[in-house]
C-alpha cells in the first residue's frame, strides 16, 4: 500500500513546435499538467498561452450530426491533417441528407398514424350502407358521427325516435358505449346539436378525406397505412446505408477534432515567450524514464525534473498503487477521501482491519459463504464494485464461523469457541464467553487505537509535522498517555500492582497532557519559526483546557466504542436461537415447516445484521481509526488522456 513517488517536469522548447511536442510527450501519456505560470510567473517576458479553441465548433457539429444520423462514435484512424473548411462543408452536406430522410420518415409515420386512428373509427361505421362522398355533399341535411354512453341512449331513446328533427342510426352497441350517426336538417341543426351535447355525445371528426363505402374508405386507408410503411422502412434503409458509407469517415473526423481539442486544451496551463513555450506537470518516478525516450526525438527541447518535495507551489498528486486486496475496497477509502501525497495509504490497512471487524461480529460458516457467492454474483455478473467488498466479507464471516463453529445458526456442528458457554481458566474458574469476547473487544480497541496512532507519527514524520509526530494527542505525547494509562489500569486489576504514584505519573500521565496543551508554540519552536513566542497564554490555556478534555473523552469513547465488535457477534447468536426456537415450535428442524423456517430466518439474518455490520464496521473505520491519522485532501493523479467516447451518445 503506497503513494507512487511524483516528479515535477518542467518542458521548454521552441513555440512552433507546442503541438508537437504534447502531441508526443504529454497526450495519452502519465502526465499531470499544472498551471506553469504559477511556477513561472515572477519570470520576466513569461505570459499565459492563447487557449482558444478552434476545434470546439466543429466538434460539437459533428457529434450533433452523428446523433441525429444515429451513427455511434468512437475512436478510429485519422489522418494528420484536415481542411476545417472541408470538414464544415462536409458536415453540413450530411446534415441536409439526413434531415430530409428524417422529414420523409416523420410525414409517413404521421400519415401512418392518422389513417390508422380513423380506420378505428370507421370500424363502428361498417353499419352505415350509404356512400361517404354522398353524405357529406347533401344538400338540405347535416350528418354528425360519434358515441354516446350506454345508459344514456337507453334512457333516450324513445325521446330520440320522437323527435321529427333527428335521425339517429346506431352502426356499433357496446356494453358502455353506442355509436352511431345522427341526421337532422339545416335549419334545426343547432337545436339538434344541442341536445346532443346535452345527452353527452362526443363527436368524432375525420381528419382525411373519405371517399366510397366505409369499407372502402377502410380498405384506401389500410393502403395508406401499407404505403406509408414501406417509405418509413426504404428511409431506414437509406439512413442504415448512410450509416454504413459515412461511419468510418464521420468516426475518423471526430477523432481528428477531439484529439487536436484535447492538445489545444493543454495551452491553458502553459506560457511561452517570445519564441519558446513552458509546460509543467507531474510524472510518477517509474514513467519518467520512458517519458525522457519520447522527449529525445526533439532536439530543441529542455526537460527540468524536481522531486515532489522542492517546488512550493505545487501539491503532488495521489496516485495508489495498491495490491488486489486494496484495490477492492478503494471506494470505501475514496468516499472519505484520497490520501495527501505525503501521507500513507490506508487502503490496505482499512481492507484488512475492515475484514478483520466484520468476520467477528457475522461470524458463520454457511452465511458468510452464502454472503461471499452473492458478492461474487454482483462482482462478476453486475459489475459493481461492491460486489467484492461483499466477497471478501463474506469469506472473513465464513472463516470466524469456522472459529465459533457456527454453521447457519447450529452452533454444534463444529468445534470452536461458543459464545453462549463459559470457559474455565486455571485459577480463575468458569469465565462467561460473553464478557470474555466484550473484553477481547476493548483490547483489540486498544491496540488498533496504538496502532493507527504510530501511523500518524509516521505520516506527521513524512509531513515534517512536529506536532503530529511529538505533541498532538495521537503523536508521541498521546501514546504515551494513552499507552501509560491502559498499562497502569491493567497492572492494578489483574496483578494488584499500584502504579498510580507520583513517580509514574508525572512522567508518563501528567507530562504528557502538558505537552499536548503547550503543543502550538512547542511545534513551532522545533520548526524554527522566530515568532513561536508570539501566543496568548490566557488563550492558550482556555482553548487547551477544552481541547485535552476532549480528547480525554475521544480516548474513552473510541476504545469502548469497539465493544460493537463483541456486541454484534453476540447479537447474531441471539437471533439464530430465536430463528431456531421458531422451527422447533413449527415441528423440528427436520419438518416441512421448520426448514422453511430456517430458510427464512436465515435470509433475514443474513440480509439485516449483514447490512448492519457493514455499516458499523465502516463507522468504526472512519470515525474510530481514520479520525487519528487520516487527513485525506489529496488531489487524483489525472493525465491527459483522450476519452473518445462521444458526450451527445452518452
Amino acid at each position: 500500500m503506497s503513494v507512487v513517488p511524483m516528479k515535477l517536469l518542467t518542458l521548454a522548447g521552441p513555440l512552433e513546435r507546442f503541438e508537437q511536442v504534447v502531441s508526443a510527450c504529454v497526450i495519452d501519456q502519465p502526465f499531470h499538467p499544472e498551471n506553469t505560470l504559477r511556477l513561472m510567473g515572477d519570470v520576466r517576458g513569461v505570459l499565459p498561452m492563447d487557449s482558444s479553441d478552434p476545434y470546439a465548433p466543429l466538434l460539437r457539429r459533428v457529434e450533433e450530426v452523428a446523433r441525429t444520423a444515429d451513427v455511434p462514435l468512437g475512436y478510429a484512424p485519422f489522418p494528420d491533417k484536415l481542411a476545417r473548411k472541408e470538414l464544415a462543408d462536409y458536415f453540413d452536406q450530411i446534415e441536409a441528407k439526413v434531415k430530409e430522410l428524417s422529414h420523409r420518415r416523420e410525414d409517413a409515420e404521421r400519415i401512418s398514424r392518422e389513417s390508422a386512428a380513423v380506420v378505428e373509427q370507421l370500424e363502428y361505421l361498417r353499419g352505415i350502407g350509404a356512400n361517404l362522398d354522398e353524405l357529406g355533399a347533401l344538400e338540405f341535411s347535416r350528418f354528425c358521427y360519434g358515441y354516446l354512453p350506454r345508459e344514456t341512449y337507453d334512457g333516450f331513446l324513445n325521446a330520440l325516435e320522437q323527435d321529427e328533427d333527428v335521425l339517429f342510426v346506431p352502426t356499433s352497441l357496446g356494453e358502455r358505449r353506442v355509436y352511431g350517426v345522427y341526421f337532422t336538417t339545416k335549419e334545426a341543426k343547432s337545436r339538434v346539436d344541442t341536445l346532443f351535447n346535452s345527452l353527452h355525445f362526443t363527436r368524432i371528426s375525420m381528419d382525411v378525406q373519405l371517399h366510397g363505402t366505409v369499407e372502402e374508405a377502410i380498405a384506401d386507408l389500410h393502403d395508406q397505412v401499407r404505403k406509408a410503411g414501406e417509405e418509413t422502412s426504404q428511409v431506414e434503409q437509406a439512413l442504415a446505408a448512410l450509416r454504413e458509407q459515412e461511419g468510418e469517415r464521420l468516426a475518423a473526423s471526430y477523432s481528428y477534432l477531439r484529439y487536436h481539442s484535447a492538445c489545444r486544451d493543454l495551452r491553458r496551463y502553459a506560457c511561452h515567450t517570445r519564441e519558446s513555450f513552458y509546460l509543467t506537470g507531474w510524472v510518477p518516478a517509474d514513467a519518467v524514464a520512458g517519458l525522457q525516450e519520447k522527449m529525445a526525438q526533439f532536439q530543441e527541447l529542455a526537460c527540468v525534473i524536481d522531486v515532489a518535495d522542492d517546488p512550493a507551489h505545487f501539491t503532488p498528486p495521489t496516485k495508489l498503487k495498491n495490491p488486489f486486496l486494496g484495490r477492492v475496497f478503494q471506494p470505501f477509502l475514496e468516499m472519505y477521501g484520497l490520501p495527501s501525497y505525503n501521507e500513507v495509504d490506508p487502503s490496505l490497512f482499512m481492507a484488512i482491519t475492515y475484514c478483520l471487524f466484520f468476520g467477528i461480529m457475522f461470524g458463520d460458516l454457511g452465511q458468510g459463504l452464502c454472503l461471499a457467492l452473492i458478492g461474487l454474483v454482483l462482482a462478476k455478473w453486475k459489475k459493481m464494485w461492491l460486489g467484492g467488498i461483499i466477497t471478501c466479507c463474506g469469506l472473513s464471516g465464513a472463516l470466524f464461523g469456522c472459529v465459533y463453529g457456527s454453521v447457519f445458526g447450529f452452533e454444534h456442528v463444529l468445534p470452536g469457541f461458543k459464545i453462549m458457554e463459559t470457559t474455565t481458566f486455571a485459577g480463575m474458574g468458569p469465565v462467561s464467553n460473553v464478557l470474555l469476547l466484550l473484553v477481547m473487544s476493548i483490547a483489540l480497541g486498544v491496540f488498533m487505537l496504538l496502532l493507527v496512532m504510530v501511523i500518524n507519527i509516521i505520516n506527521g514524520v513524512r509531513q515534517q509535522n512536529f506536532e503530529k509526530i511529538l505533541f498532538g494527542h495521537n503523536g508521541v505525547a498521546g501514546i504515551l498517555f494513552y499507552g501509560g494509562l491502559i498499562f497502569a489500569a491493567l497492572a492494578s486489576l489483574a496483578f494488584g500492582v499500584d502504579l498510580f504514584t507520583p513517580l509514574y505519573v508525572l512522567p508518563v500521565l501528567v507530562l504528557p497532557l502538558v505537552l499536548m496543551l503547550f503543543k502550538e508554540p512547542l511545534s513551532r519552536l522545533l520548526a524554527g519559526d522566530p515568532n513561536w513566542k508570539r501566543v496568548s497564554l490566557g488563550e492558550l490555556l482556555v482553548t487547551g483546557f477544552f481541547e485535552l478534555f476532549e480528547t480525554l473523552l475521544s480516548y474513552l469513547t473510541n476504545t469502548l466504542s469497539f465493544m460493537r465488535v463483541g456486541a454484534y457477534a453476540i447479537t447474531h447468536v441471539g437471533l439464530m436461537l430465536v430463528v431456531h426456537m421458531l422451527a422447533e415450535l413449527a415441528g423440528g428442524v427436520g419438518g416441512p415447516v421448520g426448514i422453511l423456517i430456517l430458510v427464512l430466518g436465515n435470509a433475514f439474518v443474513m440480509g439485516f445484521e449483514g447490512l448492519l455490520v457493514g455499516i458499523q464496521v465502516l463507522r468504526l473505520e472512519f470515525y474510530e481509526l481514520f479520525g487519528r491519522f487520516y487527513d485525506d485532501g489529496g488531489t487524483p493523479f489525472a493525465p491527459k488522456t483522450i476519452d473518445y467516447t462521444a458526450r451527445s451518445n452518452g
